[in-house]
């Protein structure tokens, strides 16, 4: 059995993900609620996450994954609002559960309407992150705003690092490794 090499993908995958955290730093954003706010909602993790979702080998296939990732934050934020919007019956564990459920249908629905597949997966988990924690009057709205700015934060440095960092490999090599093992 051979063992997998440690590539320039990896690599730039690693300094993505770095650069995604020490952005947030300096300024404290480490999901300190004292702030308040969206300041108080921000911190890395979803900047991290994009950069690890969007390190294609190609600029095209970061931007792609960008756009969809994006999208898929926006739309789950968007539903996650209107769920929390139907007040103390959102609350009621029997309610939220069948409201889950709607959540995650509306969301890939709406993403595949949109022809962004890659984008139902955020859209099903923002809202249901928001829906879990409980989030209650205008803090809702700070948390949607803060996913949809780390996403931002963590696809542009995907951009800025796949822009910057060679790939080495043939053309004919470049693209999705799982696109590539299964003969697509």
């Amino acid at each position: 059995m051979r063992l997998p090499g440690v590539g320039m993908r990896t690599v730039k995958t690693a300094v993505a993900v770095m650069l995604s955290y020490l952005v947030f730093v300096p300024f404290g954003l480490l999901y300190r609620e004292e702030l308040g706010g969206v300041l108080g909602q921000i911190g890395p993790m979803y900047a991290c996450i994009a950069c690890v979702v969007c390190m294609q080998s190609s600029l095209g296939q970061t931007m792609q994954q960008g756009i969809s990732r994006f999208i898929g934050v926006a739309v789950g934020g968007v539903l996650g609002v209107l769920a929390l919007s139907l007040g103390e019956a959102a609350r009621q564990p029997l309610i939220k559960t069948a409201i889950l459920g709607l959540i995650c249908v509306a969301g890939i629905w709406v993403c595949l309407l949109i022809k962004r597949p890659t984008a139902c997966g955020m859209a099903c988990i923002v809202p249901c992150v928001i829906l879990i924690n409980d989030m209650v009057g205008v803090e809702r709205y700070y948390y949607a705003a803060a996913r949809i700015i780390e996403t931002v934060v963590g696809v542009a440095i995907a951009f800025g690092v796949n822009a910057v960092l060679p790939d080495h490999r043939p053309e004919e090599e470049r693209g999705d490794p799982e696109e590539q093992k299964s003969g697509k």
